[in-house]
């Protein structure tokens, strides 16, 4: 059943933002496109680009493992990157799947905009987590404890329903 997401204090959001100050530095994986890093940049975060370190046609474990050693959560299309045998928890830097992966991308932008907002200003908040963007802009959020779906209404209010 979906629920409104409970609202916090101010008192609230300012630890928050103590405890989770560092921002959040992105690996844009192939399957997203350079283009993906530029906009992320120009809003004011570092981000790579998986061409720019070399790691241009590796496979997945490859880009993963970067991701991890370079402490960068990684943006991508691919949903291999749900599977926790071949991507364990405990060396997740942080998966971000955004939308568009197959060929449309009405709803990349909007995504990427709200990961921008939402995630980026607080990364140590987010490690760990598999985020699952669906093309209706419905986040499926995976975590070692368990799974919760976000999804945002038209004036930015958002609801949540947990499994």
């Amino acid at each position: 059943m979906w629920r409104p997401c409970p609202e916090i204090s101010a008192a609230e959001f300012r630890a928050f933002t103590r405890r989770f100050r560092k921002q959040a530095r992105f690996l844009v994986d192939e399957s997203l496109g350079v283009e993906a890093a530029r906009v992320v940049r120009a809003h004011g975060y570092n981000c790579v680009f998986v061409g720019e370190v070399g790691l241009a046609g590796h496979d997945d474990a490859a880009v993963y493992g970067f991701a991890w050693k370079d402490d960068r959560i990684l943006l991508t299309h691919d949903r291999d990157f749900l599977d926790r045998r071949r991507f364990p928890d405990h060396r997740n830097p942080g998966i971000i799947i955004l939308p568009g992966g197959s060929g449309s991308t009405p709803g990349l932008e909007l995504a990427l905009a709200r990961v921008l907002v939402i995630l980026a200003p607080y990364r140590e908040a987010h490690r760990f987590q598999r985020i699952h963007v669906s093309d209706g802009g419905e986040w499926s959020i995976h975590e070692p404890s368990g799974k919760r779906r976000v999804r945002f209404g038209a004036k930015g209010a958002a609801e949540e329903w947990r499994e």
